[in-house]
């Protein structure tokens, strides 16, 4: 598994919204277009969170933290 890849992908869905609106559509897509190299296991895994929930998380994250 790869670890770095997979915080890459976890930091990206909080701090960038044009990301996340992707990775509704396709995580498997976004993370490719973006270079992300996930095995099929992490790409499941990650593809089970709840979107909702980490919209409400990147809500309470500062602007400086988030890509413009």
């Amino acid at each position: 598994m790869s670890q770095e890849a997979v915080e890459r992908v976890l930091g990206r869905l909080l701090t960038d919204e044009r990301f996340r609106g992707s990775a509704k559509e396709s995580l498997e897509l976004a993370c490719m277009q973006q270079g992300y190299v996930l095995t099929t296991t992490e790409l499941s895994l990650l593809s089970g969170l709840k979107l909702q929930a980490i919209n409400e998380v990147a809500a309470q994250l500062n602007p400086g933290l988030c890509r413009a």
